[in-house]
């Protein structure tokens, strides 16, 4: 008997540990129980509480206290354990040991740009010197040339004139004689003429304000402006030169022998027709109408600034005939002509890409057909 139990105290002590053995269970928890050779649970051996282990760095999470889930104790002699599941709550990335991920800066955008300024329109009139320095030339010198040519000539007068020929509407004129007239007719002509200057330079300053560079803008198209009137003032006076000294009609006053008026026998009395104060009055006034109803194409004060272009130029019709200085017919003639003048230069100088004119030949049965089309 002492023998058994001496070899049965031999195989216990040489036995592996409890908690390695397969037949080993756990009765209550923290208890080391010995399975004995029989497979019976020996409840001889004290209990006794494990030394407990530091947790896994993997159980522990970035603040640095344990996860609750994780297993306070271990048996002794077993192998570490598999790595807790982690939470729901856990941060997916854990590599930089902080909770929450630092955010992630954007760098700053760069500031805006500045707005590039809206670019200047186009001028309004676009000039061609090879074609408006001769207009003005010959308009220059038909105006001074017939001027200097008609000093010193000299006629009889129109004491022997017949005024059964004139008609009826002129023959009314016949008897009228004022300086007064004449002379308001005279400041009439010159305010027809500088008027239009300076409009067209405060209506160019007033139009482009708004960006800048703009006033220097202005002014270069204010000077392409003043060319066009200048060469609106030219042609019209060198072509009233020259039908003046082409019909040579005596003027009102001259049919009295005694007149204040002037010299009935100078050159001067008898270039009556057409009327050269009426027809640059209305050609200065409607070239200044016209370009400023280009330059603003929807405004309503263009209706005004045509209204005091005529009312003006028929103002100094109507006075050159109170003064006794022309006839009706040279006035009415004379505000066509001019008018006329006064809105075909500044339109054939528009500066508009689309305008075209084109000029053909076409054969017809009776020879060929010459044809010019554009549009204004």
């Amino acid at each position: 008997m002492s023998r058994c139990l001496s070899l049965a105290l031999v195989l216990a002590l040489a036995a592996p540990p409890a908690a390695a053995h397969p037949l080993a269970r756990a009765s209550r928890p923290n208890a080391w129980q010995l399975v004995g050779p029989s497979g019976h649970v020996s409840d001889d051996m004290p209990e006794r509480t494990p030394s407990p282990v530091p947790p896994s760095p993997l159980d522990r999470t970035s603040s640095g206290t344990a996860d609750p889930a994780a297993p306070d104790n271990l048996s002794p002699g077993t192998s570490d354990p598999a790595p807790p599941t982690p939470s729901s709550n856990a941060p997916e990335d854990m590599s930089q040991g902080t909770y929450p991920p630092p955010a992630r800066t954007t760098p700053a955008a760069d500031p805006p740009l500045p707005l590039a300024p809206p670019a200047l329109p186009p001028h309004l009139m676009r000039l061609r010197p090879a074609v408006d320095v001769p207009v003005i030339a010959l308009g220059l010198v038909m105006w001074l040339g017939t001027d200097l040519a008609a000093r010193d000539i000299r006629w009889s007068g129109c004491q022997a004139c017949d005024r059964s020929h004139i008609n009826g509407l002129d023959r009314r004129v016949l008897g009228n004689e004022s300086l007064a007239a004449a002379h308001a007719s005279d400041a009439l002509l010159y305010t027809a003429i500088a008027a239009p200057i300076v409009a067209d330079l405060a209506d160019t300053l007033l139009a482009g304000r708004r960006a800048p560079g703009s006033y220097r803008h202005a002014a270069a198209g204010w000077a392409r402006d003043v060319v066009v009137l200048f060469e609106v003032l030219a042609v019209n006076v060198g072509l009233n030169n020259l039908v003046k000294y082409a019909v040579r009609r005596p003027r009102p006053y001259s049919y009295e022998p005694e007149s204040e008026l002037g010299d009935v026998q100078a050159e001067e009395a008898r270039l009556s027709f057409y009327s050269g104060h009426t027809s640059t009055a209305f050609a200065m006034m409607s070239a200044w109408a016209t370009l400023f109803t280009l330059r603003h194409p929807r405004a309503r004060a263009a209706v005004p600034a045509w209204l005091l272009a005529v009312g003006l130029g028929a103002t100094t019709g109507v006075l050159r005939v109170e003064a006794g200085k022309h006839f009706w017919t040279d006035v009415l003639f004379g505000s066509v002509a001019g008018a006329a003048i006064g809105v075909l230069v500044p339109l054939l100088h528009r500066n508009d890409r689309g305008r075209r004119f084109s000029a053909g030949m076409s054969p017809t049965p009776r020879g060929a057909l010459v044809s010019l089309t554009g549009r204004f």
